[in-house]
C-alpha cells in the first residue's frame, strides 16, 4: 500500500475549498541532483539543507550546524522524492530558529599552510594585484595556478616559501583560491604517494583520480582493473592518517565489502586501523572553514553562477 498526502501542497487544499490563495510559495523544493532540499520560508528567504543517509536512522532529523549549515538525515531507503510531502511539518521550527541563527562568518585564509606530503609549510600571503604576480611568474620554480572566477582572475604561485595570492583581496577570494591550488597540488603528489604503497602489497592501480566530494574521504572501483578516488582534501592528512586512508581504499581491491575478511587485511597493513577510522572522522569534522565541502546553492543561483576554470601556467 503507498500512502501519499492530498495535501501535501498547500495550494491543492485552497483550490478543494474552492478559494484561490493571495501567494502560496513553494515551500519545500527537491533540488534537481536530489543531494538537497530546498526550504523557502515566508519572508522571502531561501535555505538549502544538505541530505545525509543514515542507515541507523528511523526517521527524519534536520538539525542546524555552525559550521555546515542545514543537515538533513535521511533513513536509507526512503525515496527521495517523498520528502517534499514529509517536509512541511519542519517549516514552523526554521521560522523559529533560523531568524536567530548569526549568519556564518567569512572563511578565514591561514597564515601558513602545512602539506604533509611536500614536507616544509609555506606562509600564505595576499600578495597585490594580477599584474605583479605576472611579472614574478617567470621566475618561479613550481607553475602559477591561474584561476578564473567570474569576472575575476586570481593567481597564486610559490616564491621565497610563500604561497602568494594575487588579485584575492576578499576572503571568499583567497579561500577559493586556496581551494584551488590545494586541488592541484592533490592532483601532482597523492596518485603516486597511492600507487608506491600499492607496490608494498603487489596490488594494481589502473587509475588514481582527485575529486571535490562532498561526504567521503575516498572511494573504490573494481572496474577497468581498478580504480580508486581520492577526496582533494586529503593532502592536508598528516602522514599516518594519509597511509591509512590510501590503506583503506587499496584494501577494497581485494576486498569490495567491510566483511571480516576486509578488516583482517586492514589490520595486517595498518595495524591501529580502528584508532585512525576515528581520527579520519574526527579530522574531517574538525577541517577549516576555508576547506569545508561549500553549501549547495540555491537553483536560480546555481544556473546563474559562471563556472570556474583553473589551470596552470602560461600565465
Amino acid at each position: 500500500i503507498f500512502y501519499q498526502p492530498l495535501f501535501a501542497d498547500p495550494r491543492r487544499l485552497w483550490q478543494a475549498c474552492g478559494m484561490q490563495p493571495v501567494s502560496v510559495p513553494s515551500s519545500v523544493q527537491l533540488l534537481d541532483d536530489a543531494d538537497a532540499v530546498l526550504f523557502t520560508l515566508a519572508d522571502g528567504s531561501r535555505h538549502v539543507a544538505r541530505l545525509i543517509p543514515s542507515a541507523r536512522a528511523r526517521k527524519l532529523r534536520l538539525r542546524l550546524s555552525p559550521g555546515r549549515g542545514l543537515l538533513l538525515t535521511v533513513p536509507a531507503g526512503m525515496p527521495a522524492r517523498a520528502l517534499p510531502a514529509l517536509l512541511f511539518s519542519f517549516l514552523p521550527w526554521l521560522e523559529r530558529h533560523l531568524p536567530a541563527c548569526p549568519a556564518p562568518a567569512p572563511p578565514v585564509v591561514p597564515e601558513s599552510l602545512l602539506l604533509p606530503l611536500r614536507g616544509t609549510a609555506l606562509r600564505v600571503v595576499a600578495a597585490g594585484p594580477l599584474a605583479e604576480g605576472r611579472r614574478q611568474s617567470p621566475s618561479c620554480a613550481e607553475p602559477p595556478l591561474l584561476l578564473r572566477s567570474g569576472g575575476k582572475r586570481l593567481l597564486a604561485l610559490v616564491r621565497d616559501a610563500e604561497l602568494r595570492l594575487y588579485a584575492a583581496a576578499a576572503p571568499e577570494d583567497a579561500a577559493l583560491l586556496l581551494r584551488h591550488w590545494c586541488r592541484h597540488q592533490a592532483a601532482r603528489l597523492l596518485p603516486p604517494h597511492l600507487r608506491q604503497l600499492a607496490l608494498q602489497e603487489g596490488l594494481t592501480v589502473a587509475r588514481v583520480s582527485i575529486r571535490d566530494q562532498r561526504r567521503r574521504w575516498g572511494s573504490c572501483s573494481a572496474r577497468d582493473g581498478g580504480s580508486i578516488c581520492l577526496n582533494w582534501r586529503a593532502v592536508l592528512l598528516p602522514l599516518p592518517l594519509l597511509d591509512h586512508l590510501c590503506w583503506h581504499e587499496l584494501c577494497h581491491l581485494r576486498h569490495m565489502d567491510h566483511s571480516p575478511a576486509y578488516r583482517q587485511t586492514l589490520a595486517r597493513v595498518s595495524p591501529d586501523w580502528k584508532l585512525q577510522e576515528r581520527r579520519l572522522t574526527a579530522f574531517w569534522r574538525d577541517l577549516p572553514a576555508w576547506a569545508r565541502p561549500r553549501p549547495v546553492p540555491a537553483p536560480k543561483e546555481a544556473a546563474g553562477k559562471a563556472a570556474l576554470q583553473a589551470r596552470d601556467s602560461p600565465v
